[in-house]
């Protein structure tokens, strides 16, 4: 009787240590796990304030551990990007790269001068000689570029974002595919082909990610709030 109980012990723990290895490593994400640059700062206990409401700043966010992409990870959080329309600048990006860092304010909104590094802007201010469209929009962009004309991956229109609202978020990185998909509020907006990170990153595969955000002349309050990270 002993010997059964024990070999049944044993069958639920293998079953158990097969459905954890098989399952993807999910965890609630903390403020404490993202080294903060320049403006950023905690907000509260999910949320992270890239920039205040204040001109010419810029400030980042980076999870501390790199991603590795021979394995699948998922992003899930929200974008607020201040109450101000008109008066309101310049937007939000995340960023893969090989260390964490802050670029430049303004136009640049904390990805411009990141080099080599892939970038999903989420841009609330029109730049005409960027070639900015006039409405809000997300576009995936190449080593710190904000020139659409030259290095942009794709480009999509939004409807305004600067409403004070949470905006959801999710990135997903999927190898057996090659494929980075990014969608906000339910909404698939794009993919970027893993042949463009290759070309970008030229082989390499351990990469920092987080977020950064600007302001230049004109401002608002640009947060990102937390909600899990997943990896496999």
């Amino acid at each position: 009787m002993m010997l059964e109980v024990r070999s049944r012990i044993i069958v639920h723990l293998a079953a158990l240590l097969a459905a954890a290895q098989a399952e993807p490593a999910q965890a609630q994400s903390s403020v404490r796990e993202f080294e903060l640059g320049g403006s950023a700062h905690v907000l509260g206990p999910d949320c992270i304030r890239l920039t205040p409401d204040l001109p010419f700043l810029s400030g980042s966010a980076w999870f501390r551990r790199p991603v590795d992409l021979s394995r699948a990870f998922e992003v899930r959080l929200s974008l607020v990007l201040g109450e101000k329309d008109q008066a309101g600048a310049d937007g939000i990006v995340f960023v893969l790269h090989p260390e964490p860092g802050t670029g430049y304010r303004g136009e640049g909104m904390g990805f411009a001068g990141l080099v080599p590094s892939l970038g999903v802007e989420f841009d609330t201010y029109r730049n005409l000689h960027l070639q900015d469209p006039e409405a809000d929009h997300v576009a995936l962009m190449a080593d710190g570029e904000s020139f659409h004309g030259r290095r942009g991956l794709g480009l999509v229109e939004l409807p305004n974002l600067e409403d004070g609202s949470r905006h959801p978020l999710r990135i997903t990185w999927e190898p057996e595919i090659q494929r980075l998909t990014v969608a906000l509020d339910g909404k698939v907006l794009g993919t970027v082909p893993g042949a463009v990170l290759e070309r970008i990153f030229e082989g390499q595969t351990r990469l920092f990610w987080g977020f950064t955000a600007a302001t230049g002349r004109l401002s608002n309050d640009q947060d990102i709030c937390l909600e899990t990270f997943l990896s496999v």
